[in-house]
């Protein structure tokens, strides 16, 4: 395999083999690989390795001299920025060749909307739920019936008027699905323009959330979940929220299959497949005693509840049609529970400091986060169990997935949450490192 530190001059003089197919890959840009045919044609492509763990694949990127030395090297970056992120652009090709044959002749909105879900969200976004509910809520009601070429820009932003007017962040979140959504139609030859071209966010939205809750706020709210008449699934959901850090929609749909050495609490633990991960990749979260007693408790009751179907999911929902709870029932239930906190009792104040500035479900998660930095947990510990990365090739190599860490990590926090709710808290910037 050649390798060379391509120019400009080597490109462009570069010699057809007189047989096969001459390759010589660039010293600078790894994976990119300049390819000449015996016919004359040149072209670039791109090797990489998906995070699934699959075998090498391979992308084209476009023909020289159209697409130059310097655009490959480009386009080159952004597919492998796009590989960190989870990307499979080669399976997408697939997938969207997959879908023009599955495609009727008068593709209509709703069509193209139900293909993209099928032969994309749900194959490469572990939030492809999210996208589903924000089409049918939104975009399909508006254009279902009609075909989805004749879509146009200005329809679009005449959608995203209304929907900003009531609800100015979700009318950003639709933009970024309908942006996604044509992308993928148009990169499968599915439409011939994109209507999303120029079309920016209709809302400007503030900068980064930084809510996190204080332990007063923290013994408050959990004891008001223990008086709460809020479903017994909720509640169980909303308690592992805060002692585990985990994102709202994986605790929301925890499955039973998922959990491990339930009875033990020095082995216990939930292992998340890639498929349920923002990363798309699998991650190992330590259950310490007071979250897997919880965890076992809400299977033990569904159990007794139906004695004649084992659980699916360990937090159910209490309609009948869905089996798990959905991730938007942990944000009104915790609107609620706050909205009937009593507001003339000993704690009046903190009382009041959950009303006037609201905590979300996320939120939860920023509270562990910054509550592990408190305790003295190291910065790798926190990342590893918030399943964080650090965004460069170090990722790639690192597979150790510090299981005894992460416990350790938790078990200090199931500890201080313990003194917290029992109102004996620690002072809250007492600095407690882990003993090595």
């Amino acid at each position: 395999m050649a390798i060379e530190n391509l120019t400009d001059a080597r490109v462009r003089s570069a010699a057809p083999p007189k047989a096969g197919i001459l390759e010589i890959w660039d010293g600078k840009t790894s994976g990119l690989c300049f390819r000449v045919m015996k016919s004359g044609v040149r072209s670039w492509t791109f090797r990489y390795r998906p995070r699934s763990g699959a075998a090498f694949r391979r992308v084209t990127l476009g023909r020289y001299p159209a697409l130059s030395l310097v655009e490959a090297r480009a386009a080159a970056e952004r597919i492998r920025a796009e590989v960190r992120g989870g990307a499979d652009p080669q399976q997408e090709r697939r997938d969207g060749r997959e879908a023009l044959r599955a495609a009727p002749a008068e593709l209509t909105f709703d069509a193209l909307a139900d293909l993209y879900i099928e032969r994309y969200a749900r194959r490469q976004k572990a939030s492809w739920k999210n996208d589903q509910g924000y089409l049918r809520a939104k975009a399909m009601p508006a254009w279902g019936t009609r075909e989805a070429a004749s879509i146009t820009s200005q329809d679009v932003a005449r959608l995203l008027f209304e929907v900003v007017e009531v609800a100015p962040v979700s009318a950003n979140r639709l933009r970024s699905v309908l942006v996604k959504l044509f992308g993928w139609a148009c990169d499968s030859a599915l439409l011939a323009s994109n209507p999303m071209l120029g079309i920016k966010k209709p809302h400007r939205e503030s900068k980064g959330k930084t809510r996190t809750l204080n332990d007063q706020e923290i013994r408050v709210f959990w004891q008001a979940l223990d008086k709460a008449e809020a479903a017994p699934g909720i509640v169980a959901a909303l308690k592992t929220l805060l002692l585990l850090g985990q994102r709202p929609g994986e605790v929301a749909g925890m499955e039973v299959r998922e959990l491990h050495h339930l009875n033990n609490d020095r082995t216990a633990h939930w292992e998340l497949p890639a498929s349920r991960m923002k990363a798309r990749r699998a991650h190992a979260v330590p259950l310490p005693p007071l979250a897997r007693e919880i965890v076992a408790r809400e299977i033990a009751r569904q159990r007794h509840a139906t004695p004649l179907s084992e659980p699916e999911f360990v937090f159910a929902s209490k309609f009948a049609e869905r089996a798990r709870l959905a991730r938007h029932s942990l944000s009104q239930a915790l609107s609620r529970i706050i909205e009937e906190l009593d507001e003339d009792g000993n704690d009046a104040d903190i009382v009041a400091s959950l009303k006037a500035d609201r905590p979300t479900p996320h939120d939860f998660r920023r509270t562990l986060a910054t509550g592990l930095a408190r305790l003295g947990i190291p910065r790798d510990d926190r990342l590893a169990v918030l399943a964080h990365t650090y965004g460069d090739v170090h990722e790639v190599y690192d597979q150790y997935e510090r299981l005894p860490q992460k416990r350790a990590a938790l078990e200090m926090w199931e500890r201080h949450l313990r003194e917290v709710i029992s109102g004996r808290p620690r002072h809250e910037n007492t600095v407690r490192t882990l003993r090595s």
